[in-house]
């Protein structure tokens, strides 16, 4: 999934809406990027093709 099909689905759900924001998915795009490099094979995601992500099965 995409950060902005991630984005479609909260706000589609109810569970977000953007505070203002103009790029909420380059932003939710970049944290998960910074997540990944931090923790690794601990990372709650998984990069499976250019620009789109899996979960990875770890949770908080």
């Amino acid at each position: 999934m995409s950060a902005r099909e991630m984005i479609a689905a909260v706000v589609a759900q109810g569970l977000w809406q953007s505070p203002a924001g103009k790029t909420p998915d380059a932003t939710l795009y970049s944290a998960i990027i910074r997540e990944i490099s931090a923790k690794g094979a601990e990372s709650r995601f998984a990069k499976v093709d250019r620009g789109r992500f899996a979960s990875n099965g770890k949770r908080d």
